[in-house]
């Protein structure tokens, strides 16, 4: 009797595999007797094939010859005895009655080879494990892709293993793609599954076969799964990144940073980590959750790992670690306050550069956090403290004054004002604001008295924009006839000319603060099927002066009337009729829709059917206007410091924009006045009777904070008025913010232009240059001296009152943007040999496209052009302050960004660029023959 521990267990993916071998081999039927354990979980029969098998077991020769009377039995094809029988010990009249007349082994390889449909294997395949040969037959299903070339080997029968077990496809063998499949909690749960039920000799070829498949990272990986299973690679990989040396503008003590290294090796059972695997398996881990769906358990249990692994004083190296944001916020409040006192903003920007790289910081956007929001408008505005403030000369200064600059002050300090959670944040924020608030409170009464001078009365020159001059000055020209009096689409007067259709929208009440955030979202979220534009020739943008008191009585009347007027919504309609058909614009129909005419909507449509039908009737109704109330409104009943304003904040402008879009229309987003927001800093004041919130009758003394003003754009009783300057001034209750007043965040209206697709050219429009200051955007400060090259010129000292030239449009930095989202540099100058721009070939290949899609970097290809344009000029070398030039990172962040950019060029584990921890390296040659490009 043959040893049972030396016998493997059969079972019916083997008892399948042997009766399909005999068949091959002309045995239509019989009995086979297996060495095997003689126990058999199964059923006793089972039809395989159209055949009927029964299984026996027989631990003696007497079992054995009691099995053979089952061939006798109606019905059964095949017998099969399993039996730990040594073939010495079965007699000859029983070996007579089994196929072939010996006792049968299960050999697990052909019937391997067989499943695959190979004819061959290699050498090593499963390091020739009978075991993990069986039980890989037992676990396999159907095989879907047969061995290529009709070889079985390691990589293609775990492939189809993974894929079939626990959703690991084969193109994903690489430290990224097993990172982000460890983080799908149903994908690691069929890996527990799988490894609880498989034989440890296949579970150990398998881990064998992945470590030798993720390369330097293979025995770190592996060791995680073993211990705490893939659950934990990105776990344990953000505790990992918080040892590396790729943020050393975040210093930590050597002793926490070994005591800590010590104890995650403790944690992988002694394991010895390695400078390159630290930094390897930290990138890898947090290039996995700098998704948006990336599981909560996931920080959760790396949190956990901080704390269990005392690794909580250098958490603040994290980019992702939620935890890791405020230690950030704190160390930036610091920096920020030493920076009121000093003046340098250098380690303040650093800082704060910090703050924006981490994945919870959503910079710029409705997500942004509290402490963000407020630590972004104190940064902004103590840029913007100390350049200097100057007096424009004449009220048309003045509008593009606060276009361009004044209401981004506003903006950032409503930021600032919604108040910080870091105290000490908080207190170095209320210092700047006071300071900057002081400075444009002088601002604001010197604008008043401009406006006493030019405003009351109508402009003698043309340079002054004015409201009731936005329908003939900016939306009259935007319906010029695309090609003569026959050509083109658009709307048609009597005498057959086509005009170009406009849609004016207007925002009652929007300052040009907000205007500043809803036009940036609209060509954040809408670009490049979106754009701003200007009149041809206008060096500047384009605003207007509101009537006088700056309430919708007057403005908005005036607006849509085409002159000063004063009126409701029956007289505006009545006005603006006339003015189209004074203008020569036919009309089919109603062309100006206010708040009531827009809520008409039927249920499940974004527009009212009349409103939908106007701005589609571009041939009958070429000028369309619709009036949106939803700034006015919340004056009211909400806070508009707390708010950010999006396309979305309205209720109707994203429909009225699609709508538009569709029809080919130009769209004119105005307001007819601004608004001050309540700060609740003191309480309002009676000053004679009360009729508005920041103006009354024109009788009696003007005190300091206010202006009187007289003339014929003064449209209040006896053309007299008072009205307020200081924003704290108000006359009525407490609401959430006013108008009428003579502030220039009232009385400057912003005008947009946007047209949809390709500027059409017989508009006459230039493209915008990008709206925001030179302060507003970050400094980029590096921590060491960098030299200055060509490609890379330092930005000139702002000049608010100075128009801007549109003929070249500088490019900004998006809002949100973080340590790789990078604007496109200017076109580097290339060293193209034999006439080719080899570079541009290998970033037009199908690998590339493939990577770049597959990895998703923030850089921009003209950004990885040029590194590698340079690189290969200097002989593949770059030290990390030149690469952190070129990528517009710090050079404290040069090493991360270079390890996320390998993840893109180095494919199937051939390694192009690397860096040896003082420079860049790039294998040129390589890289090109790796990409297919030929030399």
């Amino acid at each position: 009797m043959t040893a049972a521990a030396a016998l493997p267990e059969a079972d019916i993916s083997a008892v399948r595999s042997k009766i399909a071998e005999l068949r091959k081999k002309n045995y239509p039927r019989g009995v086979v007797a297996i060495a095997a354990v003689p126990v058999w979980p199964g059923a006793d029969t089972f039809e395989y094939d159209g055949q009927t098998v029964r299984v026996r077991t027989a631990p003696s020769v007497l079992a054995v010859r009691d099995a053979l009377t089952e061939r006798h039995r109606d019905g059964i094809d095949w017998v099969v005895i399993l039996t730990d029988c040594a073939s010495a010990e079965l007699p000859v009249g029983v070996l007579e009655h089994l196929v072939a007349g010996r006792l049968s082994n299960l050999d697990p390889w052909p019937a391997l080879r067989e499943v695959f449909r190979a004819s061959r294997q290699e050498f090593h395949l499963l390091s020739l494990s009978n075991d993990a040969a069986r039980a890989a037959l037992r676990d396999l299903d159907e095989v879907q892709k047969p061995a290529p070339r009709g070889v079985l080997t390691n990589d293609h029968l775990f492939a189809e293993l993974s894929r079939q077990k626990f959703g690991l496809r084969p193109a994903e063998y690489t430290p990224h793609h097993i990172a982000l499949w460890s983080m799908d909690a149903a994908a690691t749960a069929r890996f527990e599954v799988w490894r609880q039920d498989t034989d440890p000799a296949l579970l150990e070829q398998f881990y064998t076969w992945i470590a030798n498949r993720l390369g330097t990272l293979g025995p770190i990986f592996v060791t995680v799964w073993r211990s705490g299973g893939p659950a934990g690679l990105v776990p344990l990989g953000l505790v990992a990144a918080l040892l590396g040396d790729s943020n050393a503008s975040l210093p930590a003590p050597r002793d926490t940073m070994i005591k800590v290294r010590t104890l995650l090796e403790v944690e992988l059972g002694g394991h010895t980590l390695t400078e390159q695997q630290l930094t390897a398996w930290g990138n890898a881990a947090a290039l996995a959750v700098t998704g948006t769906d990336v599981p909560d358990g996931v920080l959760r249990r790396a949190e956990d790992a901080v704390r269990r692994l005392h690794a909580e004083p250098l958490v603040a190296r994290s980019d992702v670690l939620p935890m890791a944001l405020a230690p950030r916020i704190a160390h930036f409040a610091t920096a920020l306050s030493d920076a009121v006192h000093s003046g340098d903003l250098a380690a303040a920007e650093n800082a704060w550069a910090d703050v924006v790289a981490h994945r919870a910081a959503h910079d710029g956007t409705p997500d942004a956090p509290r402490d963000v929001r407020v630590g972004a408008a104190a940064l902004r505005l103590l840029r913007r403290r100390d350049l200097d403030w100057p007096s424009p000369g004449g009220l048309t200064d003045w509008l593009t004054f606060y276009r361009q600059d004044l209401s981004w002050v506003d903006d950032a300090v409503n930021d600032a004002f919604v108040g910080a959670d870091d105290r000490r944040l908080a207190e170095a924020a209320h210092r700047i604001v006071s300071a900057v608030r002081a400075a444009r409170g002088k601002a604001d009464r010197a604008f008043a008295e401009q406006l006493r001078i030019e405003g009351v009365h109508r402009p003698t020159s043309g340079d002054l924009l004015c409201v009731e001059d936005v329908l003939n000055r900016i939306v009259k020209p935007l319906t010029v006839p695309p090609s003569g009096p026959t050509g083109g689409l658009g709307g048609v007067m009597s005498g057959g000319v086509q005009f170009s259709p406009v849609l004016l929208v207007i925002a009652d009440g929007m300052s040009a603060a907000v205007s500043n955030e809803v036009v940036a979202d609209a060509l954040r979220r809408h670009r490049p099927q979106w754009q701003e534009c200007r009149l041809a020739g206008a060096e500047r943008p384009h605003a207007a002066l509101a009537a006088l008191p700056t309430v919708t009585r007057f403005s908005r009347c005036s607006l849509l009337t085409g002159a000063l007027a004063e009126g409701g919504q029956d007289k505006e309609r009545i006005g603006f009729a006339n003015w189209l058909r004074y203008n020569g614009f036919k009309s089919s129909g109603p062309a100006l829709f206010h708040k009531a005419d827009m809520d008409l909507v039927t249920r499940t449509h974004s527009l009212a059917d009349a409103v939908r039908d106007a701005v589609g009737d571009t041939e009958g109704r070429p000028v369309v206007a619709c009036v949106l109330n939803d700034i006015d409104d919340a004056l009211d009943r909400s806070d508009p410091i707390g708010t950010t304003w999006r396309t979305s904040s309205f209720k109707h402008l994203d429909p009225l924009l699609t709508a538009a879009a569709a029809v080919g229309r130009t769209v004119v987003l105005v307001s007819d006045h601004g608004h001050v927001a309540e700060r609740r800093e003191q309480a309002g004041v009676q000053r004679g009777q009360q009729i508005s919130a920041r103006y009354r009758p024109g009788s009696g003394e003007a005190y300091d904070d206010e202006l009187f003003v007289t003339g014929e754009r003064v449209l209040s009783t006896n053309q007299r008025a008072i009205l307020a300057v200081d924003e704290q001034v108000r006359y009525t209750g407490l609401r959430a913010g006013y108008h009428g007043g003579a502030a220039p965040a009232e009385a400057v209206i912003p005008v947009t232009i946007l047209v949809n697709g390709a500027v059409p050219q017989h508009l006459g429009l230039d493209i915008a240059p990008p709206p925001q200051p030179a302060w507003w955007k970050e400094a980029r400060p590096a921590l060491e001296p960098t030299p200055v090259h060509a490609e890379s010129k330092p930005a000139p000292r702002p000049k608010p009152a100075a128009p801007a030239k549109p003929a070249t449009p500088a490019r900004a930095t998006a809002p949100g943007a973080t340590l790789f989202d990078l604007g496109a540099p200017d076109e580097p100058v290339r060293s193209v040999p034999g006439g080719r721009d080899r570079v541009a070939e290998l970033l037009a290949s199908e690998l590339f496209k493939q990577q770049y899609q597959l990895f998703k970097p923030k850089f921009q290809k003209p950004v990885i052009s040029l590194l590698l344009q340079k690189l290969i000029d200097n002989n593949g070398r770059l030290p990390f302050g030149r690469a952190a030039d070129i990528l517009e990172v710090k050079p404290t962040r040069a090493r991360s960004a270079i390890a996320i950019l390998a993840q893109v060029l180095n494919t199937d584990g051939v390694v192009v660029l690397s860096d040896n921890g003082a420079e860049v390296e790039l294998e040129s040659v390589l890289m090109f023959e790796q990409y297919g490009v030929a030399p």
